[in-house]
């Protein structure tokens, strides 16, 4: 009797460990049925992203106010650092979670919230 009662409670045990580490599965990696990258993989691009357009916007607006004020090429390296520090900034305002009190990073943090509530 006792054999059977601990056998049942062993199983039902490993039943709930299987539910929790699926649960943490699910929660913690990428979907593998939709190929969606996991959240540290979206971050690190979208910070990678917004450093090389900031450099980028930087080098063409002063390349354009070098062409036109004909002071080349000192408009083009000023612009170039204030759009690598532009970068930078937003790279820490991603990382810090800053960017997220406003706009679509809040949106998406309720929805993302409605969707747990469900």
């Amino acid at each position: 009797m006792s054999d059977d009662k601990d056998r049942a409670s062993l199983e039902e045990l490993e039943t709930k460990l299987s539910a929790v580490a699926h649960k943490r599965e699910e929660k913690h990696s990428p979907n593998r049925a939709t190929g969606k990258p996991s959240q540290g993989m979206a971050i690190g691009m979208r910070i990678s992203a917004e450093m090389i357009a900031a450099v980028l916007v930087g080098l063409l607006i002063g390349w354009a106010l070098d062409r036109v004020l004909d002071t080349t090429p000192w408009l083009i390296v000023l612009f170039v650092f204030l759009g690598a520090g532009a970068g930078g900034l937003n790279a820490y305002r991603v990382a810090k979670g800053y960017d997220s009190a406003v706009g679509l990073g809040r949106a998406m943090r309720e929805r993302s919230k409605q969707g747990d509530e469900d």
